[in-house]
């Protein structure tokens, strides 16, 4: 049994597509897990998913505004719509102010 095999689960990672949170994201595909990419920068959300294209998790990203309430509800739904559960939320996303 693989201690951190993380294969089924399905997490949330806002700003995952860069810095920590993109470290967050393909540690955590590495181990099996689903990840859902939340980012406002669509290229940034592409090329974090397409660096884990070889791992055994699958990833799915979405454009989502945090400090938008109606932006994290439709990415949420995305996010059920693929992944059909959530068990984990890394709340990364910086905002400045």
């Amino acid at each position: 049994m693989n201690l951190f095999d993380l294969s089924g689960r399905v997490a949330v990672i806002t700003g995952g597509n860069g810095g920590i949170g993109l470290g967050i994201a393909q540690a955590l595909a590495g181990q099996g897990c689903n990840v859902s990419i939340w980012g406002r920068n669509p290229d940034k959300n592409k090329a974090a998913a397409a660096s884990m294209a070889g791992l055994s998790g699958k990833v799915d990203s979405r454009v989502c505004d945090v400090t938008d309430p109606a932006s994290v509800n439709a990415a949420m739904k995305a996010t059920l719509d693929i992944f059909g559960r959530v068990d984990g939320c890394f709340a990364n996303a910086g905002i400045g102010g």
